[in-house]
């Protein structure tokens, strides 16, 4: 039976295998959560060897009781780093979007294929080289986002290592992520948002009037064609996503969506259509009448331009696609609605980056305030309404005594009052004043119990009330 142990602050797994007790490190140091991450691994050697399917030299690779059980395989069987990776690369092109491609192996060659570890064996590198390798990164400048995307794209390469039985394990498990900051959205307000459409000219105001009121990221913007425009229905049909490698399919599958247009849209495409409409099947075109626009020269120049003439601060480009959806959920639309005209996915991403935009109702409140007086759960009990319109009387005189002594539930952290509602104690205090007042006052006592209604039981009086103590 394989059973988890420590060693000097280390956890190795001990098991039986071909008749002969082995121990192994697992590479986990020894605490509470690792060794539950290590009862699964050994659960799982457990059921590996009794079903005969347990691979020791993929299991353990650096183990010395490979020798002893005749497993070690030659050197030249085992793979290098570098070459698992570019074959990885190659093996990706035909999946992904070439722009993707074109990403992952920037990715490779500027960070990953650097680091002291791309010329080990594959079975050889451990958590401690990931780590270092998030060290060095970090003396290089990159932040957490950009370092996360660096693990991550090896925690795809040990996974796919893995899978075809390279190694045992992903090191990459044993690595947690760097915390990263919170996207800065920082929309353009209404005003600022009019300073721009106001400064820009022609085609201009037309393309950064679709990113502000239609939400669309600019390769999508200027991959639309004439017939992707349907005025009569009232939409814009995103199908296509312009990149640096040409025109290809958008970011996502719910990328592909019909967006409405807002009246800002349809007239500023309506003005678009005499300038480009016979001229070419792209609403946004170059200069020579043929070609969509170039997002870098937009980018680098027109949106810098846009920004100095327009008297506003610099913002990135895509800071457009968050005010689109900024101003629709301060406008009180339904955050599904905007979740899809934004070709997410999920509402987790609408949430985690526009949530305090649709925390405060356009109505201030006032719809749920009207809801509760309607339905009666505004109003204070009969007992309390009584209470306070009887604060002048001698029962109010009282009770401002008695009231004064709750704040000792909160100074004194009592247990018998810690856990109970404001309403309980109040109305406790209350009973006791009551029933030890004189006889002329036992028929407010009657009018507040109701009418004709007597204390059946004189035990509820036995306990004197705090003030009198």
């Amino acid at each position: 039976m394989a059973r988890i142990e420590g060693d000097h602050g280390r956890l190795l797994v001990t098991f039986q295998y071909r008749g002969q007790r082995c121990r192994e490190y697992i590479g986990l140091k020894d605490n509470r959560d690792n060794r539950r991450a290590a009862a699964r691994i050994a659960r799982e050697i457990e059921l590996q060897i009794a079903a005969g399917k347990f691979d020791y030299q993929a299991r353990f690779s650096e183990s010395h009781n490979l020798d002893r059980f005749g497993l070690a395989k030659a050197s030249d069987d085992r793979v290098v780093f570098r070459d698992f990776a570019l074959q990885w690369l190659d093996e990706l092109k035909p999946t992904v979007a070439k722009s993707t491609a074109y990403g992952y192996g920037r990715l490779l060659e500027a960070y990953i294929l650097k680091s002291s570890f791309a010329e080990k064996k594959i079975d050889e590198i451990h958590d401690g080289d990931i780590k270092r390798l998030i060290a060095q990164l970090q003396e290089r400048g990159l932040g957490p986002r950009s370092i996360n995307i660096v693990v991550a794209r090896l925690r795809t390469l040990f996974s796919t290592a893995r899978i075809r039985k390279l190694r045992a394990d992903n090191p990459v498990d044993y690595v947690r992520n760097l915390r990263e900051t919170k996207p800065e959205i920082d929309p353009f307000t209404l005003d600022e948002v009019q300073a721009l459409l106001r400064a820009a000219r022609l085609s201009e105001r037309t393309f950064f009037t679709i990113l502000l009121f239609a939400g669309l990221r600019p390769g999508e913007a200027l991959a639309l064609r004439w017939d992707d425009i349907d005025f009569r229905e009232g939409f814009l049909k995103v199908r296509r996503h312009l990149n640096r490698f040409g025109m290809g399919l958008p970011k996502t599958t719910s990328s592909e969506r019909d967006v409405i247009m807002l009246p800002p849209v349809r007239d500023a495409l309506q003005e678009q259509r005499a300038r480009t409409q016979l001229r070419s099947p792209f609403v946004f075109v170059n200069e020579g009448g043929k070609q969509p626009f170039d997002l870098d020269n937009i980018r680098q120049r027109n949106w810098i331009s846009l920004l100095r003439r327009a008297g506003l601060r610099h913002r990135p480009l895509y800071q457009c696609r968050h005010t689109y959806a900024t101003l629709l959920l301060s406008a009180g639309e339904d955050m599904r609605f905007v979740a899809s005209q934004m070709g997410h996915t999920t509402l987790a991403m609408l949430i985690r980056h526009y949530a305090r935009w649709s925390r405060r109702s356009p109505s201030g409140g006032n719809a749920i305030s009207r809801v509760l007086e309607s339905s009666g759960l505004s109003k204070m009990p009969e007992i309390c309404q009584k209470m306070v319109s009887g604060r002048s009387g001698p029962i109010g005189q009282g009770l401002e005594n008695h009231l004064k002594s709750l704040d000792f539930v909160e100074e004194s952290n009592g247990a018998g009052d810690r856990f109970r509602t404001d309403d309980l104690v109040l109305g406790k205090h209350t009973l006791y004043q009551l029933s030890y007042t004189r006889s002329p006052l036992r028929g407010g006592l009657n009018d507040l119990t109701g009418a004709g209604q007597q204390v059946k039981s004189p035990s509820v009086c036995c306990r004197p009330s705090v003030a009198s103590v």
